[in-house]
């Protein structure tokens, strides 16, 4: 026998929203998107940041120094959002970008990094 309960709707109070798929797709590319520059972006800086040692040793210029060491920044950088970029994931790439910009940012503007000074001082010569 069938109950009189089967063919009623469920009360709005008890309905429960659902995500559609998409959207969770797109939440968790751009999660693995932050990531992926989370871990990435230390990364670049550390590698620019020798050359900016090797540059010292070498006793380039100092506007030589910096052009070299964003240059490496941004390149090194670059090769780690091909990932995404290759993998044709445009969201995961967006975000991997953007949270590397603000990475910089807060570490420009808040930590008044210095790519030379802040770590190795004063030039010596």
């Amino acid at each position: 026998m069938l109950s009189g309960r089967s063919w009623r709707r469920v009360p709005a109070a008890r309905r429960r929203r659902k995500v559609s798929p998409s959207v969770k797709a797109a939440i968790e590319e751009a999660i693995y998107g932050s990531l992926l520059a989370l871990f990435t972006f230390p990364i670049s800086l550390f590698i620019a940041e020798l050359g900016v040692w090797v540059m010292i040793v070498w006793m380039q210029p100092l506007d030589f120094i910096l052009s070299n060491f964003y240059l490496t920044l941004v390149l090194i950088q670059a090769l780690f959002l091909l990932i995404p970029a290759y993998n044709k994931q445009p969201i995961r790439l967006l975000f991997a970008a953007l949270v590397a910009y603000l990475l910089w940012t807060a570490l420009v503007s808040l930590a008044s990094f210095d790519p030379v000074t802040t770590l190795f001082g004063k030039l010596p010569y």
